[in-house]
């Protein structure tokens, strides 16, 4: 079993601004529990006591405030002044480190069997979760021998043209004894770390089966509740009965009658006024949609803004928070 575990969620969340203006991206809600307990609830099942959150300056306090509340595990909070990369943030607390420990990036879960990961891992000192993908071209694909070792990666091979369709799952079995062989200061896992361990052949990779959770886009966030409204996540629930088509509405926000709200994340004060539509779409925290006003295409509304009667919203535009934009100002269809 393992003890420990640092949790990497020190990003500005730029993909999912701007409902990460002053909400960590770690801490979005899926289906009403923030992101990162999904990943302490999967921690828990291979006996982790503590977790280091290795965060930026840009939500330090949201961190260090979230924190409090936890009693369990046991919450660390690193901060880091200045961008360290990937491994960085790791090496900085390294003193702090068990022998061995896992690393997991803060925006993404594998649901599988974490317990059968760190059981099966090669005996190397790192191991990659891996995860078998149908489109190899947009990931980095990780290729490794038949004992498990990583043998070299190649970077979004075209579909059908790679010899593996394993690719990294963000979550890594480590010792200690990696980082203490590089200086304090910036380094990446990904440019550095990875390629002198598989030069060395001391790089494992081992599959892990299990739904793949991601909120690191504002289009992967909304795939996210589609995989949980559709019972395929083992970590959390939709509220029962789950509406066809889903929606997540959290406390102290309404929605109007004659509303139209579907496959759409409506976050607490907000209101959606009679006759507007969302679908698919996100709206902050304390977001005005009014009467008419029409919001889709994985758009991300920011909290406190409103938008006007009659308005348009698609294509994955970002509303910034507080902004207003006036009836009828912008859209996308001609006055009849």
């Amino acid at each position: 079993m393992i003890r420990q575990a640092v949790l990497l969620v020190g990003g500005r969340g730029t993909r999912v601004w701007p409902l990460t203006e002053s909400m960590p991206k770690g801490l979005l809600p899926v289906a009403g529990v923030p992101f990162i307990e999904l990943q302490f609830r999967l921690l828990a099942e291979v006996g982790v006591e503590e977790v280091i959150l290795a965060v930026g300056t840009d939500h330090e306090a949201e961190w260090k405030a979230y924190a409090e509340t936890v009693s369990k595990p046991h919450i660390v909070v690193s901060v880091e002044q200045t961008r360290l990369d990937t491994a960085g943030p790791v090496a900085a607390v390294r003193d702090r480190l068990d022998d061995r420990f896992l690393v997991l990036n803060g925006d993404v879960v594998l649901e599988g069997q974490l317990p059968e990961f760190v059981a099966g891992a090669p005996d190397l000192p790192a191991v990659l979760s891996l995860v078998r993908v149908e489109d190899t071209s947009a990931y980095g694909v990780v290729v490794t021998s038949a004992a498990g070792v990583v043998e070299r990666f190649i970077e979004k091979p075209p579909a059908g043209t790679a010899p593996a369709d394993t690719v990294n799952a963000g979550m890594y079995l480590m010792k200690r004894e990696v980082l203490e062989r590089y200086p304090q200061g910036r380094l990446s896992f990904e440019h550095v770390v990875f390629p002198d361990l598989v030069e060395a052949g001391e790089l494992g990779g081992f599959v892990i089966e299990g739904e793949w959770l991601d909120i690191g886009t504002n289009e992967l966030y909304l795939a996210t509740h589609d995989a949980v409204a559709a019972g395929r996540s083992r970590l959390v629930k939709f509220p029962d009965p789950v509406p066809a088509p889903w929606v997540y509405v959290e406390g102290g926000a309404e929605i109007e009658p004659g509303a139209t709200v579907e496959e759409a994340i409506v976050l607490d004060g907000a209101t959606i006024a009679a006759g507007a539509v969302v679908r698919r779409a996100v709206i902050g925290r304390g977001a005005v949609v009014e009467e008419g006003a029409i919001v889709t295409g994985a758009s991300l509304v920011g909290e406190n803004a409103t938008i006007g009667a009659g308005c348009e919203i698609a294509a994955g535009a970002r509303i910034a928070p507080g902004a207003r934009l006036e009836p009828g100002s912008i859209t996308f269809s001609p006055p009849q």
